[in-house]
């Protein structure tokens, strides 16, 4: 059962035989630096599955009279070397979560004479030479110990690996649901379709179950709306000089600035005094800002005439040539970006992005600009030519809160523009 956080008295979760169970109720290890009160009592068993715990708060390692410690379906990535003083643990379960060897401290494990279950089920990270190194440490010292850990085949984990954006085909509903975690997944389909996986079950945690289980409903459903957008004219005299420096841009030899992104060329320029003043790399930034000054000085004035205020605030301009599909999400954003794309082209291109489950919008930014919050699922539709974009983005200073995908035009734009229903102005 899910408990307020704030109201959380945790001894009012200690049942007989000194057993603390605070599974299931969202909390993180800030919650114990926050004023949640560990009970002084000795504790023989502690549950802490089912929360959304990084690493485990330090205080539970003062309980040195524990026997159990629950902490599956967390989001740990190791322990610390501190899990050597609970000198009594005889059970450690730590199922579901995002172990790796390198994060596991072994020898302080092997110490643990008294541990007869170490439970690292469907730990994806750990692979068969995490298991190796596990036995050949910690067995010798302790022959009642049992280690219990999934390990998947090369096969299995090829078919497991999730594709990343430029391997995606933007045109297919997965495509476009696969940069949603798995948690969003599921929330989806218990907000969106009713569906509520049993959490008891190792399926709820399970991608691919969870990802076909959502298919099979949209497919019940029907196709998602799709809602046509126009951008904000550009004039004429700026694209063109636009197309001109763009024509005449000497790429960068590299894929590295966006290796997941599908794109002839994609080269980041970031504006200046958005990087460590003196540092190396803001060094390289200056002078990648040099070479194509024209260009960027030309992007921002253009950016200007629309949203003066946006103009002075994006930290960095993404120029693109030939972007393909991509269905992504920008995480490092902190708020919308802008884009505006130029070129022969026809058919699409346009910057598609979701608006809700059911709803995904259409911006055609041909000459035109478009507001759209990329920390939604978006990506660019089919077209056939050649195709330019311009993305004006923040990645730093005050958060916007993420509230609506598209935004509505300038008045004398948008004299009959009618709001999506997930709008948010």
């Amino acid at each position: 059962m899910t408990t307020n956080k704030d109201e959380l008295d945790v001894t009012k979760h200690i049942v007989s035989n000194g057993e603390l169970i605070l599974c299931n109720n969202n909390l993180s290890e800030e919650d114990f630096h926050s004023g949640i009160q560990c009970p002084s009592m000795p504790l023989q068993s502690i549950d802490l599955s089912r929360n959304s715990f990084k690493f485990i708060p330090p205080q539970i390692f003062s309980y040195t009279t524990l026997t159990s410690l629950d902490v599956s379906r967390n989001r740990l990535q190791g322990f610390p070397p501190e899990i050597k003083l609970l000198v009594n643990l005889e059970k450690l379960i730590a199922i579901s979560n995002h172990l790796r060897l390198r994060q596991l401290p072994i020898n302080e494990l092997a110490s643990l004479h008294n541990l007869k279950l170490l439970d690292l089920r469907y730990n994806r990270k750990l692979k068969q030479a995490a298991l190796d190194s596990l036995n050949e440490v910690i067995i010798p010292n302790n022959l009642q110990l049992e280690i219990q850990c999934t390990i998947s085949s090369q096969e299995e984990d090829s078919a497991a690996k999730k594709l990343s954006a430029c391997d995606r085909d933007a045109t297919l509903l997965q495509s476009q649901l696969e940069p949603l975690s798995t948690p969003q997944l599921a929330k989806r389909l218990e907000r969106t379709f009713g569906v509520l996986l049993d959490k008891e079950t190792e399926q709820a945690y399970n991608r691919d179950y969870v990802m076909a289980t959502l298919l099979e409903c949209y497919k019940k459903h029907g196709p998602r709306e799709i809602r046509k957008e126009k951008g904000i004219p550009v004039s004429k005299h700026r694209l063109d000089a636009l197309m001109q420096e763009l024509n005449a841009v000497n790429w960068p030899h590299t894929t590295r600035e966006r290796p997941k992104i599908k794109a002839e060329h994609y080269m980041i320029i970031q504006k200046p005094g958005s990087g460590v003043e003196d540092s190396v790399r803001t060094k390289k930034e200056t002078a990648k800002l040099i070479k194509y000054k024209k260009l960027f000085d030309l992007a921002v004035d253009t950016l200007a005439e629309v949203d003066p205020v946006f103009a002075e605030r994006f930290t960095a301009l993404a120029v693109t040539h030939n972007f393909v599909g991509s269905p992504h999400i920008d995480t490092l954003n902190v708020g919308p970006f802008y884009g505006l794309s130029l070129g022969e082209f026809s058919g699409g291109g346009r910057i598609a992005v979701e608006c809700s489950p059911l709803l995904v919008a259409e911006i055609d930014t041909k000459g035109s600009f478009g507001k759209i919050d990329g920390r939604f699922p978006h990506w660019v539709t089919p077209y056939e030519g050649e195709r330019f974009s311009l993305i004006y983005y923040v990645t730093s200073g005050s958060v916007e809160p993420q509230t609506t995908a598209i935004f509505a035009p300038p008045p004398d734009v948008a004299q009959h523009w009618i709001p999506p229903s997930t709008f948010i102005p």
